[in-house]
């Protein structure tokens, strides 16, 4: 039997309001979520995957894309079935569009906090990061997978788009050190495209809450996807909401969309789009804007703001050489808001 899930509310005959994300889904007596991975079960809701990741992979801290946060060290990467935000032109449609069912469940593996965090030391890595999918549906094992990693003196990041309850939120972040948010769109209309989020405030705000309240360190990644947020004026708004929410010294990625699952149909991003993207990121007045998912790009160095000295610099597998010392260019002193 699964545990039981927190972060619900009882209904009458049986049902009940799960409360772990804005969706908050109304469950019947052995139904499921939206995220396919939560459900009532036994009169009770239960988190189906607690403790079953569909994926276990030891990878790059820059492959989250996360540049400012431990440069060149490697993550034990956890992800599982399910999503609450299904993504059109998601790269993991294969287990983040599956349900928990029993088929589904007997093929993943069981993995306790204690085992990931010797799973970790085993391989030397030094954090663990929950990606793949969207954490917010095991927040119940993200909360205590990061409470172990924290007791052995490990790092935690969270890869997410944002989209659970305060709740929730409030609940495994004051546990995580580091929160990569997907920033979508500039507005409601470009999220309800790419995802089935039609209101994006509870992202937006959770990204806040994680920076300004918890004291994550947060970057943000914007996805540029032709016709959907390319235009000059939606990238402008992107970086402009970064630079005005979370200050000029946060990273703001912007990534070629690559075409996959209902997107098949739409060209990768043109490079000249995502380096006039860069361009605004700077003109808005964000200090530090990369290009991602374009191997050898000069832009995914970070380059000192000040005295323009490369501060570090990556190869195809992540950070070769850090010149950066208690989070400050070594050459200058300018405090790069790099966690070391």
């Amino acid at each position: 039997m699964s545990p039981e899930a927190l972060f619900g509310e009882p209904l009458a005959g049986g049902s009940v309001r799960c409360t772990a994300c804005p969706h908050a889904c109304v469950i019947t007596p052995q139904g499921v979520g939206l995220c396919k991975v939560r459900g009532v079960r036994d009169g009770r809701l239960e988190s189906l995957v607690y403790g079953r990741p569909a994926t276990v992979v030891s990878d790059e801290i820059e492959k989250k894309p996360l540049y400012h946060f431990h440069p060149g060290t490697r993550a034990l990467s956890l992800g599982t079935l399910g999503c609450n935000v299904l993504c059109a032109g998601c790269q993991n449609w294969q287990i983040s569009h599956a349900g928990a069912g029993e088929a589904e469940l007997a093929r993943l593996p069981e993995l306790s906090p204690e085992a990931a965090v010797s799973m970790a030391r085993k391989h030397k890595l030094a954090g663990v990061a929950w990606a793949y999918n969207e954490p917010a549906v095991w927040p119940e094992y993200v909360h205590d997978v990061a409470a172990a990693f924290k007791k052995a003196g490990l790092y935690t990041a969270l890869i997410t788009s944002g989209y659970m309850s305060r709740e929730a939120l409030d609940h495994v972040a004051p546990l995580i050190d580091a929160f990569k948010l997907d920033l979508k769109g500039p507005d409601a209309a470009a999220w309800a495209k790419l995802s089935k989020v039609k209101d994006p405030a509870p992202s937006l705000e959770a990204a806040v809450r994680a920076a300004k309240v918890h004291g994550c360190h947060v970057e943000v990644v914007s996805n540029i996807v032709p016709g959907i947020n390319d235009s000059e004026r939606s990238m402008r708004a992107m970086a402009a909401w970064v630079f005005e929410n979370l200050g000029p010294k946060t990273p703001w990625h912007v990534t070629r969309f690559l075409p996959d699952f209902e997107l098949r149909h739409l060209k990768p991003t043109p490079i000249p789009v995502l380096e006039r993207g860069v361009a605004i990121g700077r003109q808005v007045g964000l200090r530090f804007v990369y290009v991602g998912n374009v191997p050898g790009h000069a832009s995914r160095h970070t380059v000192c703001s000040s005295c323009g000295r490369t501060a570090i610099h990556r190869g195809p597998m992540g950070a070769e050489k850090v010149w950066v010392r208690d989070g400050m260019c070594i050459a200058c002193g300018e405090d790069l808001g790099v966690v070391t």
